[in-house]
Formats: C-alpha cells, structure tokens, sequence
C-alpha cells in the first residue's frame, strides 16, 4: 500500500512540473509575441510606410462582400461621400508581407463601432489579435487580446471593461456578460492569406 501511495504521489508531483513547465512556457511565447507586437506597432506608426486601405464596397442588397483597394485616405473619403461603407481595413506591409491589418466596423447608427487589429508574423501566421468595441449601449469600451502560436493555437486571451467617458475599469452586467456575440471570434483570421481581400494586397 505505501509503495502505491509513493507512486501515485511522484506521478502527481511529476504532473505539477508539467504543467508549471507548460505555463512557463506559455508565458514566454506571450511575452515574445508582446515584443514582435511592438516592432509591428513601430511599422504602422512611420508614416513614411504605405497603408493599403481597403473598403468592402457591397450594398445592402448584395449577398457577398465586395472589397475594393483604394490609393489613400483621400480617395476613400471621396468615395464615401456618395457611398457609405461600414467595414474599412487598413493594412501594412514589411519586406512585401502583410504585417498588420486594422479593421474598422461602425453600425448606421453610430450606436457602437467595432476595432479589429491583427498581427502578423512574417510567416503569415497570427501572433495577436486584438478587438475594441466602443457602444452607447451602457457606454462601454470592451478590449479582448488574444494570443496565438504559429500553428493557430490560443495560447492565452483575456477581456477587460471600461467605461467609454472616464476611460476607467468598469464592472460588465450581467446582460453583457450573457451576451454571446464577440466579433474577436467572428473577425479573427488567424493567416493573412485568409483576409477576405489577400489577393487585393498582393
């Protein structure tokens, strides 16, 4: 009996260093992916590097979305002028690659608007995903990260709340915690060859 009591308790001590291991491990990879983040952040602020902006031109009676390249900030403001469009991207590139991808997402109204940003690694792969949503319903700033290894596996996520007039921590109710909508989810795309306008960006 005690030499079955032994075992099972080097298998149990044995587990715990497995998963410390795995945790340790975990946190490395977020805080490399926090790193790269950052050299891609420094890319998108330059403002002498080319943003490639496109637009998803379908009207309301179009089934599929119709994404269009446009040769700058200028021209997409022109274009909106006669022809509203509520999902816009903006997109970096480096050494020829797509890096970066920032999506923007508002309703008619003007009653929230939806951020999506996205990295990626020079491999096409996404290291991190981060989605702000910003609504008057409760006056709410919703930010959710999510990080991922090369193979697209999550490798940690975390949401925070806050108040969108004081910028503050603020506690979510209960019916935006039941609310099962998460556009992080919807708008993650975890290759940039997935984006639904990769080829425009070629």
């Amino acid at each position: 009996m005690r030499v079955k009591t032994i075992a099972g308790s080097l298998i149990l001590v044995i587990l715990a260093a497995v998963i410390v291991s795995a945790q340790g491990s975990r946190s490395a990879a977020v805080r490399q992916i926090d790193k790269y983040v950052r050299s891609v952040d420094r890319i998108v602020e330059n403002k002498r590097n080319r943003n490639y902006i496109v637009a998803d031109t379908a009207g309301e009676s179009d089934k599929r979305s119709k994404w269009k390249l446009f040769p700058s900030e200028k021209a997409l403001e022109k274009y909106r002028e006669d022809n509203e469009t509520y999902s816009i991207a903006f997109n970096w590139k480096s050494k020829g690659r797509t890096v970066a991808t920032n999506f923007t997402l508002f309703s008619g109204s003007g009653d929230w608007a939806h951020y999506v940003y996205h990295y990626f690694r020079p491999d096409g792969s996404a290291a991190f995903i981060k989605c702000e949503l910003r609504t008057f319903y409760g006056d709410y700033i919703v930010i959710r990260d999510r990080y991922f290894d090369r193979r697209g596996k999550l490798l940690r996520k975390r949401t925070k709340y806050f108040d969108m007039t004081t910028q503050k921590p603020k506690k979510p109710t209960a019916d935006m915690l039941a609310d099962g909508s998460d556009v992080c989810q919807d708008m993650t795309y975890k290759k940039a060859g997935k984006l639904p306008f990769a080829k425009l960006l070629k």
